[in-house]
């Protein structure tokens, strides 16, 4: 551990050559795709006292059709129910009994089964996958059961949560038709609505080895470890279909502005939103550079202008939000109910102006993001689950699970010209998309009097 730290010290030193090195090219990488259509990779890492294991399924919300929004997030719950050799509760009791950990999440354009394990353990947990993948045993009880927590669950975090529900109208408000207009946690009628024909037809159709990506990375023989998988899931029939591409977000059709009404604090909020291209794209890393710095690092020069310097606003954040066809960055903005909603906009719109200028992209602070953004890259070389993520997000997001330790070296070549380019390109000369929320209840001394707030702030 000691001789780690002092390792990522240097590598993160001014000019040192572990800085300079590009850490694509790891000893020990072995890929492979089995005949019905797995994808395999396994990163063998000696030093690593356990074994991280993901399994991708490369289906997401943004795979749902109409009348289904959410079963992919329903589905993640169903794959630890039961199979035909295995009790319901085997899978977590086996992490549980061996000091290991076990996780899932939903995402637009996947579902990721997480384990973590010691290495003596990890030969199970293989077979464990291998066997849900094809054996799941998918009863009315354990889909009642199911249903209710993630009833549970929606109406804890959204349903009960005025931003949660806002953020769920607006995104269908401004992506209409897109597939990302949904988000994964669905709705409370359509989970509600979930029968067995669904849940069979969903497993037959996308939870098979053709769309998924086993990554292992651990103390193990890469080759051994690749002949369990085999064992395990090389007699799966590829089976299955492989979900349709989602558009991308570039060239999709946005209206200018939307508006909504939402019980929140007495406040009115207005975004302005500009899409970002799908991951892969030829300024991903330069993207990756201006996600730090504007709204990834301590400061934020829109919040520093529009609140802490001209005080025309209660506050303010940009905001990034990724997808693997796309995304946005959000420029967003508090108000008391007193401002004109075009005097809001107006407000923004001079604050981005003066950012256009560039003045915060500095040939300093372009270096302190770069560092900031190495120690991120590097961080991931010392936890197993986090060197398993970046290979199953690479390999589907970008294409290939190489570049998943190529980061460094692309962050660090970027110049200032680049990065301003990319920040012209897709905001300063692009078109935003208005979003605007007011509250549904303010306070009569609050809209009579609110105005004499920026006078007392000054």
């Amino acid at each position: 551990m000691f001789a780690s730290a002092l390792f990522l010290i240097a590598a993160l030193g001014a000019g040192s050559a572990a800085g300079e090195t590009d850490l694509g090219a790891l000893p020990g990488l072995l890929s492979d795709t089995l005949p019905n259509g797995l994808r395999v990779t396994i990163l063998p890492d000696p030093a690593s006292p356990v074994v991280a294991t993901q399994l991708w399924y490369h289906v997401g919300s943004a795979n749902e059709q109409a009348g289904s929004r959410g079963f992919a997030h329903l589905f993640e719950h169903l794959m630890f129910g039961e199979t035909t050799h295995r009790a319901r509760d085997e899978y977590a009791q086996h992490h549980h009994r061996h000091g290991g950990w076990q996780n899932a999440y939903t995402a637009f354009d996947e579902t990721v089964y997480q384990s973590v394990i010691a290495p003596e353990h990890h030969r199970e947990v293989l077979a464990m996958e291998a066997d849900r993948m094809v054996h799941l045993v998918l009863s009315q009880e354990n889909l009642d059961n199911e249903k209710k927590i993630v009833s549970e669950e929606l109406r804890l975090r959204t349903e009960n949560d005025p931003l949660s529900r806002v953020e769920v109208r607006a995104l269908k408000a401004v992506l209409g038709h897109h597939p990302y207009a949904h988000p994964p946690v669905g709705t409370h009628e359509e989970v509600a609505a979930a029968n067995l024909e669904q849940c069979r037809r969903f497993y037959e159709q996308y939870y098979g080895p053709r769309n998924a990506h086993l990554v292992v990375v651990g103390p193990v023989d890469p080759e051994a470890t690749l002949a369990a998988v085999r064992e395990s899931f090389g007699v799966i029939p590829a089976g299955g279909i492989t979900p349709a591409e989602v558009p991308s977000l570039v060239g999709w059709s946005f209206p200018e502005e939307v508006k909504l009404t939402e019980d929140l604090p007495p406040a009115e909020v207005a975004v302005l939103a500009f899409p970002l291209p799908p991951a892969g794209a030829e300024d991903h890393w330069a993207i990756e550079v201006l996600t730090r710095m504007l709204g990834g690092a301590e400061v934020d020069p829109f919040e520093e202008v529009l609140v802490d310097q001209q005080r025309r606003a209660l506050y303010a954040e940009t905001i990034w939000l990724r997808g693997r066809r796309g995304g946005a960055v959000l420029f967003a903005a508090a108000y008391l109910p007193y401002r004109r909603r075009t005097t809001g906009f107006q407000l923004m719109e001079e604050t981005l102006a003066e950012l256009s200028r560039l003045d915060w992209l500095t040939e300093e602070s372009l270096a302190s993001a770069k560092r900031a953004l190495i120690r991120q890259e590097m961080r991931r070389t010392f936890f197993a689950d986090l060197r398993a993520d970046a290979i199953g997000r690479a390999a589907w997001w970008l294409g290939d699970e190489e570049l998943a330790f190529t980061g460094i070296s692309h962050i660090r070549d970027l110049t200032r010209d680049e990065v301003a380019a990319t920040y012209r390109k897709l905001i300063a000369e692009a078109a935003a998309i208005r979003l605007y929320i007011k509250p549904e209840r303010v306070p009569l001394v609050v809209r009579l009097f609110g105005w004499i707030y920026p006078l007392l702030n000054r």
